[in-house]
């Protein structure tokens, strides 16, 4: 199922690839809260990286719609191995203190604990 909608230019430019998006914390899906890394965008639909796995030469993606993510500002995401060889995103301890003083929603995922 898309939804197409209307994005104005400055929110058009959060959802190009490359930027980081968490997909809503209160989603269904396993990965509510989860920060990603968009790989490509046609429309509504996108296709966004999670994990890359260099040890078992695997990546982990979604494509789940856009109206399901929020972009999240490159300031606040960071790298990180939740084990070797594995590679994904979080928050930031600065990024989740602003999450935390906006009143966005957010997962033990957002900040790469779970």
């Amino acid at each position: 199922m898309t939804t197409d909608f209307e994005l104005t230019k400055e929110q058009e430019a959060m959802f190009q690839p490359g930027c980081f998006v968490v997909l809503h914390p209160d989603s269904k899906h396993q990965d509510a809260g989860r920060v990603g890394k968009i790989v490509s965008r046609k429309g509504s639909e996108m296709l966004v990286e999670f994990f890359s796995d260099e040890l078992i030469g695997k990546s982990e993606f979604s494509l789940i719609p856009l109206g399901h993510w929020a972009p999240v500002p490159d300031f606040f995401v960071e790298e990180y191995e939740p084990r070797a060889k594995k590679r994904g995103w979080r928050v930031t301890e600065r990024g989740m203190k602003m999450f935390r003083d906006l009143g966005w929603g957010y997962t033990a995922a957002t900040e790469g604990k779970a």
